[in-house]
């Protein structure tokens, strides 16, 4: 179909719709909406959409920005979902959360939806907020939204997201409890003191406060094998592009980190049990003396050395201008001067990370890609497209091996840019899905659109991370524009803006749908062009402080291509 065409059918097919817009906020969900995202390659089989942002599932309508996803059996006929919203603290409706004296408080921004799914029919049949008591930094329940930084009246960005589940390496290896990890994207030039990791029990429907694993402008963590039954591990992966943290008038770049804590099985504290308070945070740093992409870049392997950083406690500081937070914990410029002082490798932007589903000691990490960072003699950033990493890495010995799986500045095809979101899937690939993080390289070169050497939108693609090859599997539709909460047409407001939207969240959900290995994922759409809709139509619950933002979730169905069965 010519996208002229296709422009006309979502039109008419939207005509159709309008005048069902009442209906979609007071029943669960619509079926027949159009997909903000299409498959383009013949692995992908089909893609279909579950959820978009304004419609109401029974009495709650989810806010947008959906982001991070995880998913567990509830039970025989559903699989639970958890997403992340990636609101600013100060964005979205608010919702009460109770207070532990009977009571309740409000928060506003970023927050975490659940989504029951049937897995007949594969429609969501309940959802609302994940969790209904927050634990602070010390492991008190919250009274009221004091127990965050700055002042901020919410979370702030919850960005990608993991669900571990318990013993994931077997013979009790791994965490005691099911944990849904999310964290809070907020440091750099933005939040002196940085964001922080928060551990959702879906068990209390609870939300903790994980101090020890550091502040940070947080992208995701994922956990990797110990090879103990003792200890468990977390390479955590900071989001923030160079910024002079120090003030000494050179940006510094976001190192690599690993947290190690040991597990007590008795304790009735959901993160002392789980090991994770009370462990001890480390940078890893290349044995060879390479600090920046500059230095390593195209292919190859570095070795090198986790090494510890100071986490003792100083003084309290509600902004962070002792070095610590209100808690007495390092703040993230604390943590990066530290890093940069051992000698630690900064990476353009680490995003995020997943684990090997075959080798719970190796992990896939995407870094997004700076144009001004490591400029190298072309004139460039050495990192401009982005780069995906392997880290493997012996938790007894502390040491850690990064490979280049592949760099996207050393391919002129350009078939991944600005990798973000990704997911090490059962059937041994990884997905990965572009989030446009530069315009165009310092020489000129545009990433996205038209003139550019790859001009599709922003696409999810198949890497084979022993090969280091790409494969095409589907790609945004900027022509599917919706807001099911006004009769009224919505407006992309950056419809301009080639690689403005992004898809997210991937998550091989192939298991629990009883299919065969990644060939069933669900992920979600960010539509940011799809705002402030309140300009357009006075009707429209698409506002900064309600919904915020256009979106969807949705189910990617893929071919088996696994060589007799297996990759």
């Amino acid at each position: 179909m010519t996208n002229t065409k296709r422009i006309l059918s979502v039109f008419a097919v939207l005509a159709m719709l309008m005048p069902l817009s009442s209906a979609l906020q007071n029943s669960a969900e619509a079926a027949g909406l159009p997909e903000m995202a299409q498959c383009d390659g013949p692995e992908c089989e089909s893609i279909t959409e579950i959820h978009t942002i304004g419609q109401a599932i029974g009495d709650y309508v989810s806010v947008g920005v959906l982001d991070g996803l995880g998913a567990y059996e509830l039970n025989k006929s559903t699989v639970r979902v958890f997403a992340n919203h990636e609101l600013g603290a100060g964005d979205g409706n608010s919702y009460q959360v109770d207070n532990g004296m009977g009571g309740t408080f409000s928060l506003t921004g970023a927050r975490v939806s659940y989504f029951d799914i049937n897995k007949d029919t594969r429609q969501i049949v309940d959802s609302g907020v994940a969790y209904n008591r927050i634990y602070d930094a010390n492991g008190n329940i919250a009274t009221d939204a004091s127990l965050l930084s700055n002042d901020f009246p919410g979370f702030s960005r919850f960005c990608s997201a993991n669900l571990f589940e318990p013993y994931e390496f077997g013979g009790k290896r791994g965490i005691e409890d099911r944990i849904f990890m999310t964290n809070e994207e907020d440091g750099g030039s933005f939040n002196p003191v940085g964001g922080a990791f928060w551990a959702i029990d879906p068990e209390t429907h609870s939300i903790w406060h994980v101090p020890d694993l550091g502040r940070g402008s947080w992208e995701s963590s994922t956990q990797v094998d110990t090879g103990s039954s003792k200890l468990v591990a977390f390479i955590l992966s900071d989001d923030t592009s160079p910024f002079d943290a120090d003030g000494d008038g050179q940006d510094e770049a976001a190192p690599l980190y690993l947290y190690v804590g040991e597990k007590k099985p008795d304790s009735s504290d959901f993160l002392e049990r789980n090991g994770l308070r009370g462990g001890s945070l480390y940078v890893w740093v290349s044995d060879t003396g390479e600090r920046t992409p500059l230095d390593f870049n195209t292919s190859g392997s570095l070795k090198g050395k986790w090494m510890k950083l100071d986490t003792s406690k100083g003084a309290p500081s509600e902004n962070g201008s002792t070095g610590y937070d209100e808690y007495g914990n390092p703040t993230q410029r604390n943590l990066w001067t530290q890093a940069e002082a051992l000698g630690a490798f900064g990476f353009s932007r680490p995003e995020d990370v997943a684990t090997n589903p075959r080798d719970g000691r190796q992990v896939v990490l995407a870094s997004t890609g700076v144009d001004t960072y490591a400029v190298n003699p072309a004139g460039n950033g050495a990192d401009t497209f982005g780069t995906i990493y392997l880290i493997d890495t012996d938790v007894k010995k502390l040491t850690g091996k990064v490979t280049i799986a592949y760099d996207g500045d050393a391919d002129p095809a350009r078939q991944l840019r600005s990798p973000d979101n990704l997911d090490w899937a059962d059937n041994g690939f990884v997905y990965v899905q572009e989030d446009k993080a530069e315009d165009d390289t310092l020489t000129g070169e545009v990433l996205f659109g038209a003139g550019a050497a790859n001009p599709n939108e922003a696409s999810i693609v198949k890497l084979d991370p022993k090969k280091g090859t790409i494969t095409r599997i589907a790609e945004i539709d900027r022509s599917v524009v919706l807001d099911p909460t006004t009769a009224g047409a919505p407006v992309d407001k950056i419809a301009a803006d080639a690689g403005g939207w992004e898809t997210s969240g991937i998550v091989d959900v192939s298991s629990l749908f009883g299919e065969k290995k990644g060939t069933l994922f669900l992920f979600d759409v960010q539509a940011h062009g799809i705002t402030d809709q309140d300009t357009v139509n006075a009707d429209s619950r698409i506002r900064d402080h309600d919904l915020k933002e256009g979106g969807q979730l949705l189910f990617l169905e893929l071919q088996d291509r696994r060589p007799n069965g297996d990759n």
